[in-house]
């Protein structure tokens, strides 16, 4: 790592220390009201802004130019916000179910629960939407439940110790991202609840797939379907989020898949009805979900010329070391 970019992470890591000490003593919508400092930061940013408005015109192409705009600003509004609950809940971990209504997700809790109880598994997904930190939150603080989250470690440890500190309530174990694939099936088979974010760029050589996202091939990984069709098909999976329903209100929905994970022929059509129903509560609260993300970022290369117009002028059609294993890039993997 660089020296500029140690001291800009560690610059960060003082001023979110810093924003824990002004956010401590407020309540949720003074909270609320000061995050929209960061959202402007963000939105003055050229390059931030303009990238949120590229993706949201790749995934809604028959939205206006001015309510793209709107939805670009309120996503980044939603991401300050999300930040800044993040720090606040450490403090007041009790205000947590006062503004977090969980009844719309109470069959898939329950779900999940028996499923557990049972020896099967549970395999329970969120999207970048809403607050989506707050998801681990439902089963562990709430429900009381052990749960292990998939997470990608900060490359700065003590930034990392700051996230892994917020995610740390009640039962909650951590499983980085690098080789979890072990690690997940080890929580499964200890009967913890596994909550993955879905909506991450997987090559495929690292065992990502293609699926369609609102009208366009993307790759996600292929883990929640490994995972849900292995131990003979039968782990059950829901589909959830924390989407806001008022400025300071959240409620969790939750849905679950259409059919068993056994009744699946293939991984990619169980992560294509995943990706369905992410894509689903996306189109409910667009202005929630992190634009600020190269999600389009890889074409198939087979992609018809029509199609490939649709995607952001960042998108690329990814190399052959994007879907196989080289000698190059395992030696940089594991070192």
């Amino acid at each position: 790592m660089s020296p500029f970019r140690y001291v800009a992470g560690f610059l960060l890591y003082l001023v979110i220390r810093l924003g824990m000490l002004i956010l401590a003593p407020m309540n949720h919508r003074a909270m609320r009201i000061f995050s929209n400092i960061g959202a402007w930061v963000m939105h003055s940013v050229p390059y931030l802004r303009n990238l949120c408005i590229k993706n949201i015109h790749a995934a809604f192409p028959e939205m206006p130019p001015e309510k793209v705009r709107e939805t670009a600003w309120k996503s980044l509004q939603n991401l300050a916000l999300t930040i800044c609950e993040i720090v606040w809940i450490m403090q007041h971990p009790e205000q947590f179910e006062k503004f977090v209504d969980i009844s719309p997700c109470r069959g898939a809790v329950e779900g999940a629960i028996e499923a557990t109880r049972v020896g099967r598994g549970a395999i329970l997904l969120t999207p970048h939407l809403g607050n989506w930190e707050f998801a681990s939150r439902v089963l562990a603080y709430t429900y009381k439940l052990p749960i292990g989250v998939v997470v990608k470690s900060a490359r700065l440890p003590f930034l990392d110790r700051i996230l892994s500190s917020s995610r740390r309530c009640g039962n909650v174990r951590i499983i980085y991202a690098k080789g979890a694939a072990r690690a997940m099936k080890n929580a499964l088979d200890e009967k913890l609840i596994v909550g993955i974010l879905i909506d991450q760029n997987t090559k495929v050589r690292n065992g990502g797939v293609f699926v369609d996202f609102m009208g366009l091939k993307i790759p996600v990984s292929r883990a929640p379907a490994v995972l849900a069709r292995a131990n003979g098909g039968n782990r059950y999976i829901a589909i959830g989020a924390v989407i806001r329903d008022t400025p300071d209100t959240c409620k969790v929905y939750s849905r679950e898949l259409p059919k068993p994970a056994a009744e699946y022929e293939t991984d990619e059509e169980l992560i294509q009805d995943i990706t369905d129903i992410t894509a689903d509560f996306i189109r409910m609260a667009p202005e929630q979900y992190c634009w600020l993300y190269h999600r389009f970022q890889y074409i198939p290369p087979d992609t018809p010329e029509e199609v490939r117009k649709r995607y952001p002028d960042y998108a690329k059609v990814p190399g052959r070391s994007f879907f196989r294993r080289t000698a190059g890039n395992h030696a940089r993997e594991t070192s």
